[in-house]
């Protein structure tokens, strides 16, 4: 690399730089082509770290063993990803999330990938970038073209990287420029999250003086959870401008509760307005999967989960398991909405148990994060909900004394527009 193009060194010492992706996404291609020369192996095995000087910078690039979408990842490239964080040491600077211009980037490659990052005991979305390879592949098509092309899933992704991505050719003449790119996009990163350090330093001092105060003034109290004050610096510098510009409102996560054929999962894909879950006839989704996409200017994610029957017909233990797993799939800082699906027909005192036995997995403040989501509106036949609710007596009644009255009625059959607008609204004032 020509020494003569230079770069800002404002960011002193070391850039530590991890390549994840799936199998033949060009990872080590790309390690290669950032440290100008032949340091990693094609066909990964195990993790392993290079270092380089480009630039007069000092580089260590840390290349990782793919994952696969097509079929199961084998826990020993699960385990050589987290061995590949370790060899950062004491992390990335950035975290390279590697997708070739060749393949689409769809719900299947978003999951496979969100199992591996799960796995990482370190933050990834104020590090990460995506790197796309095989950039001569796209010909006369630009980049901000083929995004656009490639639908939500991708543009979801980058949101979440702050629209921070580089392109990878294998032209040798065009390399130098995107590499010297590639390595100022980073730097800005490693500045934004030094300055975010020092914030929450910041404010974690003053908030333990405030503490302090409190208590000689009071007596003891508990300590305080730093979640919140670390949440105030977290997001990145996209991420905030995103949100700032539908009002400063978080993603939301919707979380579908319900017994089987509630018509959780016909909901689900009636929120995200596409055919995201497989709607089975006799109601039997076994495991949680999320779906994302954009609501009226809103970002979503929508969790269907498994639903419990009263009459022993699944099993309780696996339902109970799934439902506590389905917060782990709602994006990080993103505010969770429990929509709670009972079907407009019968509901006695054994469904009120039974709801009662699964949400209460949940832990107890969930009622005031929860909607009731009445399903199957056509079969009110002209009676109104409110109407329906008195109809139905007590068990119904105490439920939605739980959730706090909060309750919207869905035909998935009619129009969408109003019936999500009233959600939205519904959820806004909670």
């Amino acid at each position: 690399m020509a020494a003569s193009i230079g770069l800002e060194t404002s960011c002193s010492g070391q850039v530590v730089l991890l390549l994840l992706g799936e199998k033949q996404s060009g990872k080590s291609s790309a390690g290669n082509t950032i440290l100008g020369r032949p340091a990693f192996n094609r066909n990964t095995i195990r993790s392993s770290r290079e270092n380089g000087t480009i630039f007069g910078k000092q580089v260590t690039v840390v290349d990782t063993p793919g994952w696969s979408s097509h079929s199961s990842t084998p826990h020993r490239v699960s385990q050589e990803v987290c061995r590949g964080v370790s060899l950062c040491n004491p992390e990335p600077h950035a975290i390279l999330l590697v997708l070739p211009t060749t393949s689409v980037f769809g719900q299947r490659e978003l999951k496979a990938m969100e199992a591996q990052l799960k796995l990482l005991q370190t933050p990834i979305w104020q590090q990460a970038m995506v790197l796309f390879t095989h950039g001569d592949a796209l010909g006369a098509v630009s980049i901000q073209e083929h995004i656009r092309h490639q639908g939500q899933t991708l543009h979801w992704l980058l949101e979440r990287c702050a629209n921070r991505y580089q392109v990878m050719t294998n032209q040798p003449s065009a390399s130098e420029a995107q590499i010297r790119e590639l390595l100022e996009k980073i730097q800005r990163v490693m500045r934004t999250n030094s300055g975010s350090r020092e914030t929450k330093n910041m404010l974690y001092t003053k908030l333990r003086r405030d503490l302090a105060v409190e208590e000689s003034r009071q007596g003891r109290q508990e300590d305080i959870e730093m979640t919140n004050v670390y949440d105030l610096c977290d997001e990145a510098p996209g991420q905030k401008q995103r949100m700032a510009s539908v009002g400063s409102r978080p993603v939301l996560s919707f979380i579908l509760l319900g017994r089987r054929k509630s018509g959780k999962s016909s909901a689900g894909n009636f929120i995200l307005d596409r055919e995201e879950f497989q709607v089975q006839r006799y109601g039997q989704t076994s495991r949680c999967s999320v779906g994302h996409g954009s609501v009226s200017g809103r970002a979503v994610a929508v969790v269907d989960t498994p639903g419990w029957s009263r009459f022993g017909l699944t099993n309780a233990k696996k339902v109970k398991t799934e439902i506590n797993r389905s917060t782990s799939l709602c994006p990080e800082r993103s505010k969770i909405i429990f929509l709670l699906a009972i079907p407009v027909d019968s509901f006695a005192k054994k469904d009120k148990r039974a709801l009662e036995e699964f949400v209460s997995v949940l832990g107890d403040t969930v009622w005031r994060r929860t909607v009731v989501l009445f399903t199957y509106r056509e079969e009110l036949r002209g009676m109104t909900i409110k109407k329906h609710i008195e109809k139905k007596g007590e068990p119904l009644q105490e439920v939605l004394q739980k959730c706090g009255q909060r309750h919207v009625v869905f035909d998935t059959g009619s129009g969408h527009g109003d019936q999500i607008t009233q959600l939205l609204k519904t959820v806004d004032q909670m």
